[in-house]
């Protein structure tokens, strides 16, 4: 493979690595987001189909199993606090998970939207290849779902720990376990980002337990 078949991936580590030294001067604003927005524009300015660039940078692609898997050596790491605490977790999984479920529902319904667009939004809260699978499940559209759940991880990555802070939560059990479960991968990111590995540890427990939970309940109510 010649640097030309990699290009996507080096436009994409490269714009990556500018916008860490960039998300340091604005700081409410992830690397991740500037990326993402970025390597848009210049696909669309340079008229480049995304298909040529997803190729070229399909082994990102390939590495978010290793990536997604490195995130259990905090859970091992901190086990014993995920024992001590397990009444915490589990109260914190069924009030996120119920919470999300109706309040989603009835305000779809309240605003009046039709029943596809309420299933593609529903498993908003979970990983988005969870989520896209449920939805295709309860007769909702992909595509619509994995838009709503990039926009639910990035709103918990941009201003999860600043409302948390607001309400004066200052335990990092409960930090982690409401950012995993309310923002998936990306609201953990934010937690690696502030490299507070009690938070990681809860969210990456919370992320992964909220996303199967969601998927079983969803598929029980809904389809």
């Amino acid at each position: 493979m010649t640097f030309l078949d990699m290009w996507g991936l080096a436009l994409t580590l490269i714009v990556f690595f500018i916008s860490i030294k960039i998300s340091k001067y604005l700081k409410k604003i992830p690397p991740i987001l500037i990326t993402g927005v970025f390597i848009i524009f210049f696909l669309k300015y340079y008229n480049i189909p995304f298909e040529s660039y997803n190729k070229s940078a399909s082994i990102l692609t390939m590495l978010l199993g290793p990536a997604t898997i490195a995130l259990g050596y905090p859970l091992y790491k901190n086990l014993h606090l995920l024992k001590r605490n397990k009444r915490a977790i589990y109260s914190g999984f069924t009030v996120a998970i119920l919470s999300a479920l109706i309040s989603t529902y009835f305000l779809g319904n309240l605003m009046h939207l039709n029943k596809e667009l309420i299933m593609s939004i529903l498993p908003k809260s979970i990983t988005t290849p969870l989520a896209v699978e449920i939805s295709n499940q309860i007769h909702g559209l992909p595509q619509i779902t994995a838009c709503i759940v990039f926009l639910t991880g990035l709103f918990g990555a941009l201003f999860s720990h600043d409302i948390l802070k607001r309400l004066k939560i200052k335990s990092d059990i409960a930090k982690g376990i409401a950012i995993g479960a309310s923002s998936h991968v990306m609201g953990t990111s934010s937690c690696v980002e502030k490299k507070r590995e009690i938070q990681i540890t809860f969210s990456t427990v919370a992320l992964i337990i909220v996303g199967l939970l969601t998927s079983f309940c969803c598929i029980l109510i809904f389809n």
